[in-house]
C-alpha cells in the first residue's frame, strides 16, 4: 500500500510541476535523462559498492548510497547539457502543450519511483519496506513467483529498461541480464531476513567455489518432484568467516555467527557459458549434501546460522544442490547482494570435466 502511494505521488507531485512549471520538451528531457541515470545507476551500483566495501565505509548501507549517488549524479548532469541543447522555440498551443506534458510525467514518474524503491530494496530496512515482495513467513516462496507485486510497477519499468539495454549492442563484455536475471526478485530475497546477524551484503571475498559437479545418480534419483528437463549439480562452496571489511561474510564480529538464508544464494546459468552477454537463469539451492548421496533439504526462507566452531580453520565448505536446466551450464555462484565467484569447469561426478 505505501509502495504504491509512493508512485502515486510522485505521479503527481512532477505532473503538478511540469504543468506549472514546464513544457513537452522539458518534460521529455526529465523522463530520458531519468531513464538513462536509472540504467548507469543499476549497471555499476555494485563495482562501485564492492570499492568502497574494503575501506569499510556505509556498512550495510553502501549500496543504496551509491546507488543514489550515481542517479543523482548523472541525472543532474544530463539535465545541465540538456538545458544547453534543448530547443527554446517549440510551442503547441496552450491546451495540446499542457495535456501531453500531463501524460509524460505518468512514465517520469514512475521512473522516479521505481528508484526510490529499489534504493530501499538496496538497504538494510526490514523487508516489508517499501513492500513485502516476498512474505518472511512463506518457508515455501517461489524465486519467479513474488507474493505481492505493484499495480503500478515502477520499479519493474526501471528495472526492465535497464535489463532490456543490457541484452542489445550497447551492452559491453558483461550483461546486466546475466548476472541479474531477476533483479527485483534477486534484491527482495536478499532481504527476507530476520536476524541481526543476517547482513544484506559480504565481503567480496566471501565465498570461492572449489568445485562444480554433476550429482550422483543415486542422489538424482533420491530427490522427488525435481522440474522436467532437469539436471542435479553440486557447487561446493567455501565460505570465509573473516570480516565484512577483510573480504569475508562475517558481521556480526561479536558472536562470530554467520548466518544466511538460500535466498542469498544464487547460481547463474547460462547456455553458452563461454561469455556473460546475453540472459541468463537464476536458481536457488534446494539445500546442501550430508554426503554424496544424501541432501539437507532447506527452505527458501530458512535462516541457517553458521558459528565460530563451524569454522576451525577460517573457513566452512558446503556442498549446495541445484536443480539447474539440462541445457545449461553454470558460469558464476553470487551470495548476498555482492559477493560472486565464477565457475570455469563443470565436472561429471567430480571426475570427468564436460
Amino acid at each position: 500500500m505505501i509502495a504504491e502511494l509512493v508512485v502515486f505521488a510522485a505521479i503527481v507531485v512532477i505532473m503538478g510541476y511540469m504543468y506549472l512549471k514546464g513544457s513537452i520538451v522539458r518534460s521529455f528531457i526529465f523522463f530520458i535523462n531519468a531513464i538513462i541515470a536509472s540504467t548507469v545507476a543499476i549497471s555499476f551500483f555494485e563495482t562501485a559498492g564492492r570499492m568502497l566495501i574494503g575501506y569499510g565505509y556505509g556498512g550495510q548501507w553502501i549500496f543504496m548510497a551509491v546507488f543514489v549517488l550515481i542517479f543523482a549524479i548523472f541525472f543532474i548532469l544530463l539535465l545541465a547539457i540538456s538545458d544547453k541543447l534543448a530547443p527554446d522555440e517549440l510551442y503547441f498551443g496552450d491546451l495540446p502543450d499542457r495535456v501531453v506534458r500531463c501524460i509524460i510525467c505518468i512514465p517520469l514518474g514512475m521512473v522516479l519511483a521505481g528508484v526510490l524503491l529499489i534504493a530501499v530494496n538496496l538497504s538494510p530496512l526490514p523487508g516489508k519496506w517499501p513492500y513485502e515482495r516476498f512474505d518472511l513467513e512463506n518457508k515455501n516462496a517461489r524465486p519467479s513467483a513474488p507474493d505481492k507485486s505493484l499495480i503500478l510497477n515502477a520499479d519493474g519499468l526501471v528495472a526492465g529498461f535497464a535489463s532490456a539495454i543490457s541484452k542489445g549492442s550497447m551492452a559491453g563484455s558483461k550483461s546486466l541480464d546475466v548476472f541479474h536475471p531477476q533483479l527485483l526478485n534477486e534484491f527482495s530475497l536478499n532481504r527476507v531476513i530476520s536476524e541481526e546477524s543476517n547482513p544484506i551484503m559480504a565481503g567480496t571475498d566471501a565465498i570461492t567455489v572449489k568445485k562444480a559437479y554433476e550429482a550422483d545418480s543415486v542422489l538424482a534419483s533420491s530427490i522427488q518432484n525435481r522440474p522436467a528437463g532437469s539436471k542435479l549439480i553440486v557447487v561446493e562452496t567455501e565460505i570465509r568467516n573473516s570480516s565484512v571489511k577483510d573480504g569475508g561474510a562475517l558481521y556480526a564480529i561479536e558472536t562470530g555467527t554467520v548466518t544466511f538464508t538460500m535466498g542469498q544464494v544464487r547460481l547463474i546459468c547460462k547456455e553458452s557459458p563461454d561469455t556473460l552477454t546475453g540472459t541468463a537463469e537464476v536458481i536457488y539451492p534446494i539445500g546442501w549434501l550430508i554426503n554424496e548421496t544424501t541432501l539437507d533439504p532447506k527452505a527458501m526462507t530458512e535462516e541457517i546460522k553458521l558459528t565460530g566452531a563451524d569454522f576451525p580453520s577460517g573457513t566452512k565448505t558446503l556442498k549446495f544442490v541445484f536443480n539447474i536446466p539440462s541445457n545449461t551450464k553454470p558460469v558464476m555462484l553470487q551470495f548476498k547482494i555482492n559477493a560472486v565467484d565464477e565457475i570455469t569447469k563443470l565436472h561429471k561426478q567430480q571426475e570427468e570435466e564436460i
